[in-house]
């Protein structure tokens, strides 16, 4: 359209018009009575390219169908603000649009108004289009880093959570099954340890890749943080359907990886537990699934467990227990007895292992198997231990002044070994002296749950002067890269292995084998479940010169333990033993 034919419609002067037009950033469009494009300025051209000069004498609806809602979605002529206004309405409503532009997307926020001529009748309207992409675009980045993962671009732990509250409505509407899952990597720290945090990052990457692709489209997983995923499986009809995917996310995780060049291999636990079996609140729903992970860890890892509420309800019925274990401790009814260990081809008594004892005030004498699995996960734990070793060391001043120099073993629960506190609350027990002969035994299992951890500390108090034992050598993950990184000073063959050596040629090969292995690495060694002279002899035979055990003596009362001491004299049958029956 000429600027003449734009002064005639509008009345207005086209050269002042257009000078105005000019200077505005936001783009402005003309459109004639009939809904016809007369003018764009030259904002609208940044904005539409060369298809705003192209578009004159287009009707206003051509200009719709290029557009599309926020969501994305075909955009409604009935509501859209140029036809609004030309159909008089004097404020239509805004609308937020995306436009394609080349290979790409603009956002516009449109508006429009009548124009009328002196006698009010509408002779056209204006329309302004303004360019928010940045604005959206920031604001889209804010909401990826409100609700997703940066490193992995999985949900986080907020959108999560909304997914979650969504699934359980929809598991109730339609009374389907819902699974929510924990996972946590095994061996990731060590990954980390070895190839550094990068390469670790670049392993979060491809395992949540996987996890992605292992999952239908309406399941969701997430990264909570760390090495900690959760997983959201619905539209269950059976527990075997969730068993069958997550076997399938076990075996896709523990693939072999590539990071940087190498070959690594990693596995997965998972936790699960099922709505509507569960039926909880969500954040219980999480916590189930997280207590059913560290199971998992503990039965071996690269496995799944599946909380069992009978078994939280037989929890819940044991926090009455737990709380009477705690008031036992401050009311001291925990005593301490004591296994000698002997040097069977010496002669000579060259240990002792403290074993806790509860005099129930009712039940009588208990022993620790029958309350230390109630409370080894919960924080007395600690205090027991704590507890063990300062008595524990009282009792060997107490045997030294009276002339017998022996070392003094303790057990350590796995989460006392582990807790942040553990180093500083050993070294304030210690300080009253004893550190030279004490010795501390860890199961090997409990060692092997953050060998890097285990292995610091150790390393630490062995400067110190004090000694580690892993209890029941072989039961658990043994290997010579553990035996290498762990350094402990003794190995404990476990008594299932004693006890059975004289009639299976396999225990018997597994004694010897964790012989060879403490000779090898310069460990001492000791057997445990010593029951008769048999056991002594072969023991003997095989290299194995430390034992203890009910055939040498059983657990004693600080009371009757001063008076075995001196009473100990060596059975005549242990120093025939001849020498060379050890090679």
């Amino acid at each position: 359209m000429t600027e003449s034919s734009t002064t005639d419609l509008f009345g207005l002067d086209s050269g002042r018009m257009h000078a105005i037009l000019l200077t505005l950033e936001e783009g402005i469009q003309l459109w004639d009575a009939d809904g016809r494009l007369v003018y764009v300025n030259p904002a609208s051209c940044l904005q539409f390219g060369d298809d705003a000069h192209s578009g004159m004498g287009c009707h206003w609806t051509a200009f719709v169908q290029r557009c599309a809602t926020e969501a994305g979605e075909p955009c409604d002529e009935g509501c859209f603000p140029i036809g609004e206004a030309l159909a008089g309405i004097a404020i239509p409503a805004s609308l937020l649009l995306q436009i394609g532009r080349g290979a790409g997307v603009i956002w516009l926020r449109v508006n429009a108004r009548p124009l009328t001529d002196a006698t009010g009748a509408i002779v056209g309207a204006v329309s302004s289009t303004v360019d928010v992409s940045q604005l959206i675009a920031q604001e889209q980045r804010l909401k990826l880093q409100a609700h997703f993962d940066i490193l992995t671009g999985l949900p986080n732990r907020v959108l999560f959570s909304d997914r979650l509250d969504q699934a359980l409505a929809h598991a109730r509407r339609h009374r389907e099954d819902l699974a929510v899952c924990m996972l946590d990597l095994d061996g990731f720290k060590l990954v980390n340890d070895r190839f550094g945090h990068p390469s670790g990052d670049l392993l979060l990457k491809q395992v949540a890749r996987r996890l992605h692709e292992s999952l239908r489209g309406d399941d969701t997983a997430a990264r909570l943080g760390g090495d900690e995923f959760a997983l959201l499986i619905g539209d269950l009809k059976t527990s075997g359907q969730c068993e069958q995917v997550v076997k399938r996310i076990l075996e896709a995780v523990g693939a072999p990886y590539v990071i940087d060049g190498t070959e690594v291999c990693i596995t997965a636990s998972v936790g699960v537990t099922l709505f509507p079996g569960d039926t909880v609140d969500p954040d219980q729903l999480l916590r189930h699934a997280d207590q059913a992970m560290y199971k998992a860890k503990q039965a071996g890892k690269n496995r799944f467990s599946i909380f069992d509420p009978t078994l939280e309800s037989r929890a819940r019925a044991n926090f009455g227990l737990v709380r009477k274990i705690e008031d036992a401790l401050e009311r001291r009814e925990f005593a301490l007895y004591y296994q000698p260990k002997v040097d069977c081809r010496a002669g000579r008594v060259v240990g002792l292992e403290a074993l806790i004892r509860w005099n129930h005030p009712v039940l009588g004498l208990r022993m620790p198997g029958e309350f230390l699995p109630l409370v080894e996960n919960e924080d007395v734990i600690v205090s027991i231990g704590d507890w063990v070793i300062a008595e524990a060391l009282r009792q060997q001043a107490s045997l030294r002044a009276a002339g017998h120099e022996l070392t003094i073993s303790v057990n350590i629960a796995a989460r006392q070994l582990v807790h942040r506190e553990f180093a500083e609350r050993l070294e304030a027990v210690l300080s009253a002296g004893g550190r030279d002969r004490l010795e501390i035994e860890i199961l090997e299992s409990a060692a092997l749950e953050d060998i890097s951890t285990v292995s610091s500390l150790i390393t630490s108090f062995q400067q110190r002067g004090i000694r580690f034992a892993l209890d029941d050598f072989g039961t658990g993950y043994s290997s010579l890269v553990h035996l290498k990184r762990l350094g402990a000073d003794v190995l404990k063959i476990d008594q299932t292995f004693v006890r059975d050596m004289l009639d299976d040629p396999g225990d018997l090969a597994i004694v010897q084998g964790v012989v060879g292995l403490a000779g090898a690495f310069r460990r001492d060694v000791v057997a445990e479940g010593v029951e008769n002279m048999e056991h002594v002899r072969m023991l003997l035979a095989v290299g194995c010169d430390v034992m203890q055990g009910y055939g040498i003596s059983r657990p004693l009362p600080a009371e009757s333990l001063r008076w075995w001491l001196d009473a100990f004299t060596p059975d005549p049958l242990w120093l025939s033993m001849p020498p060379n029956m050890t090679h």
